[in-house]
């Protein structure tokens, strides 16, 4: 007697997610992608004497700390409810893997707005990927989850970060401190409004999968 072997995204349909872009796609992290993503990590993120710039989600060094960080991405894919979630994505070129883009929603049905972070390896730095993989995430919120706002932070000594922000007309809105290994740290909070991302809305960004995973985000069809 044959063995039912049904597609692995019917009954979590966030593993059929997906956004495409003319440069690089983002594919909702499974389980291999997110080992993938680890050792990507592992291997290097973050330049040769400076900061981790992800604050306390950073898992500073390869051992407990990716397993810190897998455990943390395992507890949030079972917490996602309309109260909670948080999307993860692992961005793909050329059919590898380069890095992470996430975005999480609290009371989103309420307030309609998403944060993000990302990061990249090494390797893959200064080649204009941050800006395309988050322009993906934010197209993805405003069209696909009907997002009103969208926001960001960044340590005031990470340029290119805040400078991704910047060039898609995010707008300076208040001051933090983060934690990272050696204190706090001041960082810079942004913001884009839907009518501000409107302005230079790109037509050439598409996603896919998103439907049947609507309802475990407490929305309904066509929420954008």
């Amino acid at each position: 007697m044959p063995v039912f072997e049904p597609a692995h995204d019917v009954f979590w349909p966030f593993f059929g997610l997906r956004v495409h872009t003319p440069r690089l796609e983002l594919h909702y992290a499974t389980d291999q992608l997110l080992t993938e993503l680890a050792a990507i990590h592992a291997a290097g993120v973050v330049v040769p004497g400076s900061e981790p710039f992800d604050g306390e989600a950073t898992f500073y060094d390869p051992g407990p700390g990716i397993l810190r960080w897998l455990r943390g991405q395992w507890s949030a894919r079972s917490r996602t409810s309309p109260e909670w979630w948080h999307l993860s994505f692992a961005v793909v070129v050329d059919g590898q893997v380069v890095g992470s883009q996430e975005m999480t929603g609290v009371e989103f049905d309420k307030v309609r707005t998403v944060g993000t972070f990302s990061w990249l390896g090494r390797p893959f730095q200064g080649h204009g990927l941050g800006k395309e993989m988050r322009s993906a995430v934010v197209h993805l919120a405003f069209i696909g989850l009907g997002a009103q706002r969208a926001e960001s932070e960044a340590f005031d000594d990470k340029p290119a970060s805040r400078g991704v922000s910047l060039a898609l007309g995010y707008e300076e809105n208040g001051s933090s401190w983060l934690p990272r290994p050696s204190g706090a740290a001041p960082a810079t909070r942004f913001v884009l409004t839907r009518e501000r991302w409107g302005q230079s809305r790109r037509d050439d960004l598409v996603f896919e999968g998103l439907e049947p995973c609507l309802p475990l985000l407490g929305l309904g069809p066509n929420p954008g």
